[in-house]
């Protein structure tokens, strides 16, 4: 590596990219927080095909890189058979867009792994973001619960003496254990969140359909603007305030000819308050099982941090941002800065030691 070097870190999950450059010198400090963040909406299962061409156009422009990291959760897109075919697929576009740049790729065990052994062992690379991020984290905080709420899913992580404490290590496992929650602040259907809504005094059954999305209810409250909308609508009309209420009307089979800017309102947030008892109650699942080891201040991170900090504070947690490396801009892409600034280390590391570390040898990310 080079005196002073930039280095990619990449998080791809299904419907979003996030891109973070940093810059890092051999001492393995780092210069300055990220020199771009860059996040895109991308629906994988649609065109997967594309897939390369869009990480090419988001790497564009920028100094060339000595390395990139890679994490990801398009694995699970269901454009893909298996979990390894989409691991194989997102190495292999990711190598395609930045030929130039040696490639790593995070895995759960907090390792970096070489494209081939990542393609050897996918289910150690599939949905390792949340590791990277917390691995970072836990370097400037040692006891906290970290909180990642992004546009699909939620993160509950456990950080407890200087050290990751979860214990799931695979999706099913960490939404068995309380730790992922599949609710997220964009793209989750408001049937997914509840099932009768208020209306007219009373309750009403919603329909069984993705007439909106939890997008509309954060456009309708005001804690969205248009263009942090960045998924779909579902009826692919605008973005607007109005057009957001519309679809929340539609839940109830109504529409905004028959139903009150109250009444809409009632629904919205109705849906924002079942919401948040959601996440709380991964939180709870986990400082259950934590008891008087767990943490009593949460980390708030992602594009749905607001979410994060009502659900803490409704479990008497309190609340702080993350510092270091995922301060400020960063927290809302933490895995893609986390595994740049992780990379960044291990590589410094290993020029100080005297070993460049060739692209077919896997070594620790710090896990």
């Amino acid at each position: 590596m080079t005196a002073v070097a930039e280095i990619l870190g990449w998080d791809v999950g299904g419907a979003n990219i996030k891109l973070v450059r940093i810059r890092a010198d051999q001492t393995g400090e780092h210069a300055g927080p990220p020199l771009q963040v860059v996040e895109r909406a991308f629906p994988l299962w649609r065109e997967p095909a594309g897939l390369t061409s869009v990480l090419a156009a988001m790497a564009n422009g920028g100094a060339p890189s000595s390395a990139m990291a890679l994490t990801m959760t398009a694995e699970l897109a269901d454009c893909f058979a298996s979990k390894r075919e989409g691991v194989a697929a997102v190495i292999g576009a990711a190598e395609q867009a930045v030929p130039v740049s040696p490639l790593w790729v995070y895995g759960v065990d907090g390792r970096f792994l070489s494209p081939t052994e990542a393609r050897q062992r996918p289910h150690v690379v599939a949905a390792a973001n949340w590791m990277a991020s917390a691995t970072l984290l836990a370097r400037e905080h040692r006891d906290a619960l970290f909180l990642d709420v992004g546009s699909t899913t939620s993160d509950i992580i456990p950080i407890v003496a200087g050290r990751v404490a979860a214990v799931g290590g695979t999706d099913p496992d960490r939404l068995r254990s309380g730790e992922l929650v599949y609710t997220g602040c964009l793209r989750t259907p408001v049937s997914a969140v509840v099932r009768t809504l208020p209306l007219g005094g009373a309750r009403c059954r919603v329909a069984a359909e993705r007439f909106a999305v939890t997008a509309d209810v954060y456009r309708w409250l005001g804690r969205i603007a248009d263009e942090e909308y960045t998924c779909d609508t579902p009826d692919g009309r605008g973005r607007s305030r109005g057009e957001a209420g519309a679809r929340l009307a539609r839940m109830v089979c109504a529409d905004s000819e028959t139903l009150s800017e109250a009444d809409v309102t009632a629904i919205a947030n109705h849906v924002s308050r079942a919401q948040t008892r959601q996440i709380a109650q991964g939180i709870r699942q986990v400082m259950r099982r934590l008891g008087p080891d767990c943490p009593r201040v949460a980390l708030v991170a992602g594009s749905g941090a607001f979410i994060a900090r009502a659900a803490a504070a409704s479990v008497g947690l309190g609340v702080c941002d993350p510092a270091g490396g995922l301060a400020g801009d960063a927290s809302r892409v933490a895995p893609a800065a986390a595994v740049a600034y992780l990379l960044a280390d291990q590589l410094s590391e290993a020029v100080a030691a005297g070993r460049l570390v060739p692209p077919k040898q896997s070594f620790c990310g710090g896990g």
